[in-house]
């Protein structure tokens, strides 16, 4: 059975989501205060953890930081922010998914499942990939810049491992979004666009990855 983490303080979303995610088959651990976090996932060693943006005290923006140091544990956040502007910046502090408040436990579960379902798929990779100076060890889903780790979410990894897989050749946005990292609302999301540009910050290239007409991306070569 699978283990979901929970550190959300509103006691109500928080006590309805773990019933239903319960009932979807999940083994639920909850928390209300950011100083159980960070311990708890090393003695829990959740599956996926699902973090509140705004607990008192630490904010999750800081925890999942914290977290993403040694950890590339899937973490979706919950905000009561929507905007564009907010939307961007949880994609850029190394969730790998959020969810605004108010929202369908429905359609959090699908998204827990579709994260979910890509690490599982990931496990079965092997081998290292290189281009220039960056080395993907594929099996560990670790990269590489110099030979020194980067710090990529699990999206802007398996973009990355995309791109270079591809070895130049066009790679469509419907591909990134739809079978890379599971999202299909891709038509009217800029998703891939900032994973994109953290990818071209990290890896100190803004040149590696070339955009074509905003909608295909591919690899420098």
């Amino acid at each position: 059975m699978q283990k979901i983490l929970i550190v959300e303080d509103d006691k109500w979303i928080s006590q309805s989501l773990k019933l239903y995610l319960e009932n979807s088959d999940f083994e639920v651990f909850l928390h209300y205060t950011w100083w159980d976090a960070i311990e708890e996932v090393n003695k829990v060693e959740p599956d996926l953890l699902i973090l509140d943006i705004n607990l008192p005290g630490k904010d999750g923006i800081t925890i999942a930081k914290e977290i993403r140091i040694d950890s590339d544990l899937p973490i979706v956040m919950l905000t009561a922010r929507s905007s564009e502007l907010d939307r961007i910046t949880w994609l850029e502090i190394w969730a790998d998914d959020y969810i605004a408040k108010p929202f369908s436990p429905r359609e959090l579960l699908a998204r827990i499942n579709t994260i979910l379902r890509r690490s599982k798929n990931e496990q079965k990779d092997d081998g290292i990939l290189t281009f220039n100076n960056i080395k993907i060890d594929v099996s560990k889903k670790i990269a590489y810049l110099d030979n020194k780790e980067i710090s990529l979410t699990s999206n802007e990894f398996d973009i990355l491992k995309k791109i270079i897989e591809e070895d130049g050749k066009i790679v469509k946005r419907e591909t990134l979004m739809t079978e890379v990292i599971w999202y299909d609302q891709y038509i009217y999301d800029r998703t891939i666009d900032t994973h994109i540009k953290n990818l071209r910050k990290k890896v100190e290239d803004k040149d590696i990855i070339l955009t074509v007409r905003w909608e295909w991306y591919r690899l420098n070569k």
